[in-house]
C-alpha cells in the first residue's frame, strides 16, 4: 500500500513540476492538469481499496468457526462417547 501511495505522490510531484516548467504553454498546463486528475482518481481508488480490505479482514475474522466446547471432565467415558439420541415419537 505504501508503494501505491508513493506512486500517487510521485505523479503529483511530476504534475507540479510540469506546471512550473511549462510557463505560458497551454499544452504544458493541460498535461499538468491531466496528471493531477489521474493522481486524484488513483488516490480516491486507493482509499476505497483500503476500506474494502479492512472490511474483508473484519468479515473474515468474525466468520471463523469457534472451537468445539471442551468435554466435561466429570462426565463418564460413556457419556463423552455416546451419540445423541433421536427425538421420541409422540404416542
Amino acid at each position: 500500500m505504501r508503494g501505491l501511495i508513493a506512486g500517487v505522490v510521485g505523479i503529483l510531484i511530476v504534475a507540479v513540476a510540469v506546471l512550473l516548467l511549462s510557463g505560458d504553454s497551454m499544452a504544458g498546463k493541460a498535461v499538468a492538469f491531466a496528471l493531477f486528475g489521474i493522481a486524484s482518481v488513483v488516490a480516491v481508488s486507493l482509499v476505497f481499496l483500503a476500506i474494502g480490505r479492512a472490511e474483508d479482514a473484519e468479515r473474515e475474522a468474525s466468520a471463523r468457526p469457534k472451537p468445539p466446547p471442551e468435554p466435561d471432565p466429570h462426565a463418564g467415558e460413556a457419556a463423552r462417547r455416546a451419540r445423541p439420541r433421536p427425538p421420541r415419537r409422540p404416542t
